[in-house]
């Protein structure tokens, strides 16, 4: 009896949903030449790179199969997770080659600056950026630029998440001139935060989720909100937001999943008041 022949498609299907760790994908590599092209574009679709020595060896990596295929890179690689000691420019060089990526999470300190200019603005402002994490001292030291909405990294971004914590002590940094933003998440503070700063975000229409990480108890930051009349279905408050990637990269998108459903269960439900969450047997943040 012959072999059945099945759609490539499918084929592909099939031998993606039997991976479940980066061992199994390793070894599918040497199959065939076809089988191959599929895992790579596993591996390289999600890229967690935990410090400088793994950045390097994905640099090298990256080289050689550019040599063969210049837009390697560019139509490959779609989420970067770039953290730990890595280097301001080892980290330009990537998001240079990795041009196609949509989300991405920079989580790098501003470490081996050796002039005026910020080698990471170009290779950011070229980057169809949908989901972006950082802490935005990556992007304001050595520029003249006060405001998100001088960027063009930001245009397209809908998902952002700001590691400092001091937003919205002073300056909301332009972010109610991000219009096609719909998720945001930053730090807050009682004793810091200005309520009229969180107005003005709340006013934009099209912010759909803002998200607040929270250092405090909180029922105080509860008290807060509603006493500077800031009680809004969208405000999401979290003690703490998973970091971890995962072997192929989960990047935020858990964060924002949860937040979505305790938005759109209060659209729904009589119960909780404008801070209240489903059940915990639903939602984990």
């Amino acid at each position: 009896m012959p072999m059945p022949v099945f759609p490539l498609e499918l084929e592909r299907e099939i031998i993606i949903l039997a991976i479940d760790c980066m061992q199994q994908a390793y070894s599918l590599l040497f199959v065939s030449q076809r089988v191959r092209y599929w895992i790579e574009s596993l591996l390289y679709r999600k890229i967690v790179l935990s410090n400088e020595n793994i950045a390097i060896s994905f640099l090298s990596s990256l080289r050689i199969r550019c040599q063969r295929s210049g837009d390697f890179a560019r139509g490959i690689v779609k989420s970067l997770c770039i953290e730990g000691d890595v280097l301001l420019s080892t980290a330009a060089e990537i998001l240079s080659l990795c041009s196609g990526a949509t989300n991405l999470a920079l989580w790098i300190a501003p470490s081996d600056f050796n002039g005026t200019t910020n080698p990471l603005l170009q290779p950011l402002n070229n980057l169809p950026l949908m989901s972006l994490s950082l802490s935005i001292s990556l992007i304001f030291r050595y520029t003249e630029f006060v405001s998100l909405g001088a960027f063009k990294a930001f245009s397209t971004v809908t998902h952002l998440k700001i590691l400092n914590g001091w937003v919205l002590w002073n300056s909301t940094i332009g972010l109610e001139y991000l219009d096609r933003l719909t998720h945001l998440c930053l730090h807050i503070h009682t004793q810091r935060t200005k309520p009229d700063l969180v107005a003005s975000l709340l006013a934009r229409s099209h912010l759909q989720v803002l998200v607040f990480c929270i250092s405090e108890d909180i029922n105080a930051v509860q008290t807060f909100l509603e006493f500077n009349s800031l009680s809004d279905s969208r405000i999401v408050l979290v003690s703490q937001v998973p970091t971890a990637w995962g072997e192929f990269g989960g990047g935020d998108m858990s964060l924002w999943k949860d937040a979505d459903q305790v938005v759109d269960w209060r659209r729904t439900s009589t119960q909780g008041g404008p801070f209240g969450v489903p059940s915990s047997d639903i939602i984990h943040f």
